[in-house]
Parts: structure tokens; C-alpha cells; sequence
């Protein structure tokens, strides 16, 4: 029924991490690539670290469901500490994706409830930290997962993900633009057989 390029990503966060905006902007990097985007947000309570989830599906058919995504293909957790883990696989294809936003920290803990699926992971907060994201006490990196988002399905080369970017966040712009890249660059595959 649908097209076999049809991609499903489950973004989990907290409020004010930018979860939301980076599906969106995945969306919009998504559609300057040649494929027919959806992104939008599943909000319990709309407060500030309120647990909160974004989505994302691209094709490049206009023929895609419209519901939210059960069985994604890739998940995105903003924060490790968020959410168990039981939670965070829920649906994960058996070949799908796992993206953390981590240090280091837990990472042989998410290698092995990982299973077979590939694990990525880039330390998303110090990059924001670096370059100055951050509000009230808590790293915005939003841009950081886009652009280790962007790098990890293939979506599109550095050079479109930076142009996209380009007046859609209006304060901070060349910041974000430089955490996606960072982000872009940093992120890493956690192979199942490296001691974490």
C-alpha cells in the first residue's frame, strides 16, 4: 500500500529540549531532498520537562498513513535518563535505529537493550553547552539531533542540512547552524562487540 522508502522516527524528550522543533525541521530537510514530509508532536502536559514526543515520516510518495507512529524505524531519545527503556524500544523495527543524546554515560546499559538494532550516540548537551543553548539551566539540542538525525538515515548532505537551517531559528541562527554540523560530524555507531 505504501512505498518501501516510507521512514517512521519516534522523538522522545522532555519540554523546552526541542524535540518538536527538531522533527519539524527534519521535515523541512526532508522536503528540500525530494521527499513528501509529516512531522508533529504528541504533548501530555504542555509544561516545561514534561515528558514529550515528536514524530517524523517521509516518502517520496504523497500516499503515507496519518495517525502517529507505532513501529518507527528509527527513535530518538533526547535524554537517557527520561524514559526506561521498555518504553523507548516500544515498536522499534528489529533492523531499525537508536539515537541517544549521551556522554558516554549508560551506553553498554542501551548497547544491550539495543538487541541487533544499531545504536548511535553524540554528546548533543556539551555541544549546546559550547555554544552557549542553553535555558533556564537546561541545553537546547534540538540542532544537535537534527544534524546526527540528518547524517545517521542518510537524509541529506551536510551542505542542504546548513542551508535549510538558514532563517528558520531567528535567534542564535549561526549557533544552531553550527551544532547541527557538529552534530552531523560527532555522531557515532556503538557496535554491539565494544566494551562500553
Amino acid at each position: 500500500m505504501y512505498t518501501d522508502d516510507l521512514v517512521e522516527v519516534r522523538i522522545h524528550g522532555r519540554g523546552g529540549q526541542g524535540a518538536v522543533l527538531a522533527a519539524s525541521l527534519a521535515a523541512e530537510v526532508a522536503f528540500e531532498g525530494g521527499y513528501y514530509p509529516q512531522a508533529f508532536p504528541f504533548f501530555g502536559a504542555e509544561k516545561r520537562g514534561a515528558p514529550v514526543a515528536a514524530f517524523l515520516r517521509y516518502s517520496s510518495s504523497l500516499l503515507m498513513p496519518r495517525c502517529r507512529i507505532y513501529e518507527p524505524f528509527c527513535v530518538v531519545l533526547f535524554d537517557t535518563k527520561s524514559l526506561p527503556p521498555e518504553i523507548v524500544l516500544d515498536g522499534l523495527k528489529e533492523k531499525g535505529i537508536l539515537l541517544l543524546n549521551t556522554a558516554g554515560e549508560n551506553v553498554s546499559f542501551w548497547r544491550n537493550a539495543a538487541g541487533e538494532r544499531k545504536l548511535y550516540t553524540v554528546d548533543a548537551s556539551h555541544i549546546a553547552v559550547n555554544y552557549g543553548l542553553i535555558s533556564s539551566g537546561m541545553p537546547l539540542i534540538s540542532s544537535v539531533m537534527l544534524g546526527a538525525l540528518v547524517k545517521i538515515l542518510d537524509l541529506a548532505s551536510l551542505e542542504v542540512l546548513q542551508q535549510t537551517l538558514k532563517g528558520k531559528i531567528s535567534r542564535f541562527e549561526r549557533e544552531n547552524i553550527e551544532c547541527a554540523r557538529q552534530g552531523y560530524e560527532e555522531v557515532k555507531e556503538v557496535f554491539p562487540d565494544v566494551e562500553c
